[in-house]
């Protein structure tokens, strides 16, 4: 059985992939990864905006019967895509998804198991429209490692494109 102690350790392992973007090259990191796409750069301070995000915002309203407004996801996005244009330096945008991905990781693990099922409305909805589940922090933490995961193999598409490896 998957268990919520399974989800944690495999959501935090992204930080395994995330540490080895560090070999590429920088003028790699932050081109876009096809014609009218985000960068490495961009996707990787999206991911950080929204461990954060969740962290602050709506991890801490997950209880149950709680009725989440989420911020508008063009909204969120909008500001990492900004920062990551921003000028800042290529360890620093993978140090901070790093430290947001194992803050978020504690965070889940002080909560005990019960808590990772209690029922939540999410920005009206009661069942997720993706996955066709009740609003739980599992599911939620679930459908982000599925959002990772989509990531990771358009950035492994574009690395695989250009004939660049990760070490």
């Amino acid at each position: 059985m998957y268990t919520t102690e399974d989800l944690i350790d495999d959501f935090e392992g992204f930080n395994s992939y995330v540490s080895s973007l560090k070999t590429i090259e920088e003028t790699l990191f932050f081109a876009p990864i096809a014609e009218g796409k985000w960068s490495i750069a961009e996707i990787i301070s999206h991911i950080s905006f929204w461990d954060r995000y969740i962290r602050e915002e709506t991890l801490p309203q997950m209880k149950s019967n709680a009725v989440i407004e989420s911020i508008d996801f063009e909204t969120l996005n909008g500001q990492a895509e900004k920062y990551a244009l921003s000028g800042v330096s290529q360890r620093h945008l993978l140090q901070q998804k790093l430290e947001e991905r194992t803050l978020l990781a504690s965070e889940l693990r002080k909560k005990d198991e019960n808590e990772f099922f209690i029922k939540f409305t999410l920005n009206g909805e009661e069942i997720d429209k993706y996955s066709g589940y009740p609003h739980t922090i599992f599911n939620y933490i679930a459908g982000f490692q599925w959002h990772d995961n989509h990531h990771r193999q358009q950035i492994d598409g574009f690395l695989k494109e250009i004939g660049e490896g990760i070490s």
